[in-house]
This record gives C-alpha cells, structure tokens and sequence, in this order.
C-alpha cells in the first residue's frame, strides 16, 4: 500500500483530507435549522493519473459500487459530484446513477485539477483551462447522463474569488461542505465516523468520495455506521438542492 500511496503522488492525484484552504474564499453552506437536515456528498474524482493506473490494473476500480449499493438498499439521497472523466470511464453507471430519484448529479470538473495553487498537489490550470473544465465537463456530463448540471464543487474545495465567478458565470452555483469527513486515503473507519458525527449539524452538507480504491477505502464502512447513528438522532437525509433555494445557497459563506 505504501507503494502505490507514493506512486499516487507522484502522479499528482493525492490529495490530503479535504478541508478549507485559508489563503482561498471557501464556498460552502449555511448552518440552517430544517429539521435536522443533513446532505451527504460523494465526490467521483479522475485525473490523468488515476485513469493510467487503471490502464496499469495497479487499481482495479474509481467506483465505490459498495457505497452505492448501500444507498440504494436504504433509500438514502445523496448529491454525487461527477468529474467528465468519470463519467467516461464508467458512462454505464453514470447513466444509472443519473436516472436514480435518490441521487442528484452535480458537476466536478473534467479532469479534477487545481484551480488555485497550491492544492494538494492537483495540477494548476490558467484562465483558459478552467473555462474548458467547465465547459467540457458540463457538455461530457449532459451527452452522458442527460443532465444539464447546475451545482459545481471545486476540485480540493481550492477556488479565488474570480473562479466563483467564472463558475457563476456559466449558470453553475459552487457548492462546500461544512462536514469533513477525512475519508481521502484514511485506514480508519471508526475516525471517519467520528469526524462526522463530531461536526453534524442542521443543513449540514458532508463532503466524502465514491472512488473506493486505496484513495477513499473506508468510507461505504464509514457511511454503514453512520447513517443509522444519524437518523437516532433525527436527521433526515436529503440532496443538496433540498436544503434551501438556490438563491439563498448562492449567498452562503463560511
């Protein structure tokens, strides 16, 4: 494991447990009180790096279809924030998923890269890539799926002020988190689940990831345990659009 770990790195797509990047404006949601509401978000990463290990069979699969089953079993909802390169490695179960009532497809980028630097390692892009991120991300998710994706999540949570708006600009509306999971390469489940339940909170949106593999391998386990746990303790699950209107999502901040 140590192995491929640092070939990972080398490849430029570890990146640390997510969290808020302080030299950065961070977009995220407002604490709100709804009924002890609770969003949980899967983010499906692809980069150049991680498609070659699959090329390789050094990772056999990007798709956590554990976590999905799970979901599926228990009516949970969830928001899954694709990148195009995902979509195109896995179209079958990106249409699947899409044409799922429980789940919400939003957009993650093409090719997951950096829009700020430094970000956990992920690539820097200029002016010009971003808007191409963007652009192909949304046309490769719509001929996939079918759907015209409106919520976008920075790759790393790393954004400027003039990202949000060029995303804004595109008619997306940048989604946070304000729940860190520390699924991104943790061995431990029960740190995850602590991490979680430490942190819930009424309009609480989780931020974790659907990619299994040695970058998130514990968290179906993670979300196995927690979901009971949170619902004894009256949150109910919903999307990220669910929480409130778009209008007042577009105004949120940490």
């Amino acid at each position: 494991m140590d192995t491929l770990i640092a070939a990972l790195a080398a490849l430029h797509i570890i990146t640390a447990p997510l969290a808020p990047i302080a030299s950065y404006t961070a977009v995220h949601s407002c604490e709100f009180t709804a009924n002890k509401r609770i969003a949980l978000t899967f983010d499906a990463d692809m980069t150049a790096g991680m498609e070659k290990l699959l090329e390789t069979h050094e990772v056999t699969s990007w798709y956590n279809r554990d976590l999905i089953h799970y979901l599926n079993r228990h009516q949970i909802p969830a928001t899954l924030f694709l990148t195009g390169m995902w979509a195109e490695t896995y179209p079958k179960e990106a249409r699947a998923l899409a044409r799922n009532p429980l789940f919400e497809i939003a957009n993650h980028s093409y090719s997951h890269p950096g829009f700020a630097h430094p970000c956990y390692g992920l690539e820097y892009v200029n002016e010009a890539q971003k808007r191409y991120e963007l652009y192909h991300s949304k046309a490769v998710l719509k001929a996939i799926t079918g759907i015209d994706t409106t919520l976008f999540r920075f790759p790393g949570g790393c954004q400027a002020a003039m990202d949000v708006e060029l995303v804004r600009s595109m008619g997306l509306t940048p989604v946070g988190w304000t729940i860190v999971s520390g699924d991104a390469f943790a061995g431990d489940t029960a740190s995850i689940v602590q991490n979680v339940l430490s942190q819930a909170h009424d309009g609480g949106i989780v931020v974790a990831h659907m990619n299994a593999g040695p970058n998130a391998p514990k968290t179906a386990e993670a979300i196995k345990e927690l979901v009971p746990i949170l619902r004894s303790e009256g949150f109910i699950f919903v999307k990220v659009s669910e929480l409130l209107p778009i209008d007042d999502l577009l105004a949120c901040r940490e």
